[in-house]
């Protein structure tokens, strides 16, 4: 073998080698190559802008400084810079044999290959940002979303369920009732002589009035019940897990709690201050599970009517049972 081919081996194995070890170990591959020109000596380069203009080290070449290639668009991608920087006089010059050449071309490969790392790592936190961003944004929407279908369920002036979801929990509560055999009551409110109260006290003192059922049903009510604003002065409790006796006891608790609760009004013709009780009538009714009593919602909802109008007939501050007739 000729003396030149076995001094280019030896430098391949001793030099090149390392080089392609540090790249698997994804260390930097750097080429220490002492016949490595110095671009701003070699090209008389007047340009202070440049990152190597000020440096005396040897062992940073220009293609592999940031920002590099003064002949190179800066729009160009680093691996396009890199190939019109091989065609550099300084770079050809800089390569005298193959060895230098590999050499040179390992280090813009490893350049190369950081770049794409902390681009990909770049890329992962930045799509990890946008992530936590979404999820925020979901997160917000899902609350916005609760608080809209909260809103549209709800009464505003009593804060109670409005009439519109009732037939929602009633058809829920009547399925589970029937499927695991537990009672299911209904109570329905009615404000006695609500009309002429609002003719003669105004509809401010009358939504005032609406408005303490509703926190006084609040009040008197387990977490689990469900009561509704049903229509004007009428209002609709759903009890589950409540025979008609325990049903009958909450009414009571309801009707004694209204009947002394004293309303500061206003007489809208004499102008004369005031406080003034009111009273209110309720009809009860309850249901049981399928094979004891099959009952709709039409069905209940018709008792527990027909209960609160005997309590009306009856003078009202009343509350009345429903019972089946034979």
């Amino acid at each position: 073998m000729p003396s030149e081919h076995k001094e280019s081996l030896d430098r391949l194995r001793e030099e090149i080698v390392p080089l392609f070890k540090s790249a698997l170990l994804k260390k930097a591959a750097v080429f220490s190559n002492p016949r490595r020109l110095r671009c701003r000596e070699a090209l008389a380069c007047q340009s202070p802008e440049c990152a190597l203009y000020d440096t005396v080290s040897d062992h940073l070449p220009c293609w592999l400084a940031h920002p590099f290639c003064c002949r190179a668009d800066s729009e160009d991608g680093l691996a396009r810079r890199l190939v019109q920087c091989t065609s550099c006089s300084v770079f050809r010059e800089s390569c005298p044999t193959v060895v230098e050449e590999i050499g040179e071309y390992l280090g813009m490969l490893s350049l190369l290959i950081r770049e794409q790392g902390l681009r990909i790592m770049e890329d992962t936190e930045h799509m990890a940002t946008i992530r936590q961003e979404l999820n925020a944004v979901v997160e917000q929407l899902t609350v916005k979303e609760k608080e809209i279908q909260e809103i549209m369920i709800t009464d505003k002036l009593t804060t109670l369920f409005n009439r519109e979801h009732l037939i929602t929990v009633l058809e829920d509560e009547i399925a589970r009732c029937q499927r695991y055999g537990r009672p299911l009551s209904l109570i329905m409110i009615d404000i006695d002589e609500f009309k002429s109260f609002n003719e003669r006290y105004g509809q401010q003192a009358g939504d005032g009035v609406l408005s303490f059922v509703g926190a006084l049903i609040k009040q008197n009510t387990r977490k689990f019940d469900r009561a509704f604003r049903y229509g004007g002065e009428e209002f609709v409790v759903v009890l589950p897990e409540s025979d008609l006796t325990m049903a009958y006891i909450v009414a009571e608790r309801i009707r004694r709690g209204f009947e002394s609760k004293s309303f500061p009004v206003r007489d809208r013709s004499s102008g004369a201050h005031q406080n003034i009780s009111r009273t209110i009538s309720m009809g009860i009714t309850a249901t049981y599970a399928f094979g004891t009593e099959d009952i709709s919602i039409e069905d209940l909802i018709i008792r527990t009517d027909s209960a609160l109008r005997r309590a009306k007939d009856r003078g009202g501050n009343i509350c009345i049972r429903y019972e089946q007739t034979p």
